[in-house]
């Protein structure tokens, strides 16, 4: 991976973190895109140190909120010419209903509003880096998962659950569809089920089913082979528009395969971002 640029969002734990550290081992050129900086400071050094690769970055961001979003990617651009492997880790699953500095859902917001503008933006990028690769983490759990086109935020009986299986099918949906309007770039898109996988997603529960939860689940490092895999594994240098379960490739819901779904997602995800497509607009 020496001379690759690879970015990760949600950088600063869990996955992310982990996915840093991996991909920071292999040689490659990482940006840690995280939302505090105090604590992304600290991950950067941690990678540096038990990876012994210095060339690892911090970018600060928040995904909720859409003029950051830009902003990160202005920065980027402004320090790399290229960028080879985009990470879409970061995400929330919030108890109770919340909203985001530009007042859409905050589930909604960060899993799938932000990796959706986010790489819109960086296409240019991931185009003068390619062959290049996309990876969105989404869960086992879209299959739960319903599009509630009309009333994609919420408003009206709102669950945690609801919100969360909603984003993740909306992970797997933009997948898709991002795959087969970027046939002929050079860019691959592919989403990744890392195993339940113990992380900062469940500190809204209580005390003690964080505590059980933790015994059961993967650790991070474990959650993050799957993703590792997908953005550096020579084999699937031109696999597109497939879902992993870990390190295999299997099918996810047939709701998530869903095309016409896909398309009506993106077009009211770019109206939502008021997204600039450029040449995947159709």
């Amino acid at each position: 991976m020496a001379g690759r640029v690879c970015l990760i969002t949600g950088a600063n734990r869990g996955i992310g973190k982990a996915t840093s550290m991996g991909l920071a081992r292999l040689g490659a050129t990482v940006i840690m895109l995280c939302r505090d900086s105090q604590r992304g400071e600290g991950a950067v050094a941690e990678v540096r140190s038990d990876s012994g690769n210095q060339d690892v970055e911090l970018l600060v961001a928040d995904l909720a909120s859409l003029s950051s979003i830009r902003n990160a990617a202005v920065q980027i651009a402004e320090r790399r010419a290229a960028l080879h492997v985009l990470v879409n880790n970061a995400g929330v699953n919030v108890a109770r209903r919340r909203e985001s500095v530009d007042g859409f859902e905050l589930t909604l917001a960060v899993n799938h509003l932000a990796p959706f503008l986010l790489t819109n933006l960086l296409l240019p990028l991931l185009q003068a880096g390619a062959p290049s690769r996309i990876v969105n983490l989404t869960s086992s759990f879209e299959r739960l998962g319903r599009m509630h086109l009309s009333d994609l935020q919420l408003v009206h009986g709102y669950s945690a659950t609801r919100a969360y299986t909603q984003s993740k099918l909306a992970n797997a949906l933009h997948t898709y569809e991002l795959a087969d309007r970027l046939q002929g770039t050079g860019v691959t898109a592919n989403c990744v089920h890392p195993g339940l996988v113990a992380t900062d997603l469940m500190r809204d529960l209580p005390r003690w089913m964080r505590a059980l939860w933790g015994r059961l689940l993967l650790t991070p490092d474990k959650g993050a082979r799957g993703v590792i895999n997908l953005a550096v594994a020579p084999e699937l240098a031109n696999v597109s528009g497939e879902y992993f379960s870990r390190m295999r490739m299997t099918r996810s819901s047939p709701r998530s395969r869903d095309a016409g779904l896909g398309k009506q997602l993106w077009r009211i995800s770019a109206q939502m971002t008021d997204s600039d497509l450029g040449n995947l607009s159709r």
